[in-house]
């Protein structure tokens, strides 16, 4: 993580004489002129989405996409403002222009693009289940998950109700309104499992292992990764788009990853969810 922070700022230089020559020819749009005119970049994010956004138990915002804007803001020279929102009240209040951009593990669909602009991507992930090692066990192929009987948590709104409603009709599927309340359900053994992202569901297996959890490790979708911006805006596109092949190019986005995705000394910071009642 310091080696990622250091190759960050050191092209940092370069960033800015880059997006200084492209200021010439393309045209800023609001969201560069709020940036500049309120002196802060404005992240909106739930923050119960590890390893991309989520609350230590101190109550600070960690994770991938939180390290991503934060050194952004730095290259930028403004501060970072992170806005908790629900995940499905992200592409409402960036359309509203109440966030500059959203990011959460946020999948690049077509129906999405429709609505806003992305930039990346900036990695892949796809649809995993995390549950009871006697489900997991008895899988021999993702569709097996497709059967009566068997009840899952799904974030709503997102790519994983989208591959439920396709694939597993059978399952027996609640719709929750956080991530955090998906996984105190299997805590709680009110459900066999949650379909979500890959990342996060090897996340939930290392933190409650010794309850009996484990993940499938074939993925039911493939996705790709980006930052959500507004459409209206050619210039902050254009920055965010450098801004990630520098950190592609210098290695600084390999080293982030491999911090926040294969180490798991951060996990340690989170909160034990099997404290919490109040979803």
């Amino acid at each position: 993580m310091v080696l990622a922070m250091r190759l960050a700022m050191l092209f940092a230089v370069c960033f800015f004489a880059l997006t200084w020559q492209l200021s010439e020819t393309v045209c800023a749009g609001q969201v560069i002129d709020r940036i500049k005119n309120n002196g802060e970049l404005v992240l909106g994010t739930p923050g119960d989405f590890p390893p991309f956004s989520v609350t230590s138990d101190q109550g600070d915002l960690i994770g991938f996409d939180i390290s991503l804007a934060r050194e952004l803001s730095k290259s930028m020279n403004v501060n970072l403002r992170i806005v908790r929102l629900p995940f499905h009240e992200l592409i409402p209040n960036l359309e509203a222009g109440k966030v500059d951009m959203i990011m959460s593990g946020l999948s690049i669909t077509p129906r999405r693009n429709m609505e806003i602009a992305f930039v990346g991507p900036y990695g892949n992930s796809g649809q995993a289940f995390v549950g009871r090692n006697e489900i997991v066990e008895s899988l021999d192929e993702p569709l097996d998950l497709n059967r009566e009987g068997l009840t899952i948590a799904v974030l709503q709104d997102t790519t994983a109700e989208m591959t439920v409603r396709a694939v597993l009709p059978k399952t027996e599927a609640i719709f929750t309104r956080s991530l955090d309340q998906a996984l105190i359900m299997l805590l709680n053994n009110e459900i066999d499992g949650i379909i979500s992202d890959y990342p996060f569901c090897k996340v939930a297996e290392f933190r409650y292992k010794e309850r009996g959890f484990s993940v499938y490790d074939k993925i039911l979708s493939y996705e790709q990764l980006g930052i959500g911006v507004p459409a209206g805006d050619p210039l902050f596109i254009n920055l965010l788009s450098n801004y990630l092949n520098l950190l592609i190019g210098s290695g600084a986005l390999k080293a982030m990853q491999e911090f926040w995705f294969k180490s798991s000394d951060w996990i340690l910071d989170l909160p034990d969810l099997t404290v919490l009642k109040d979803f």
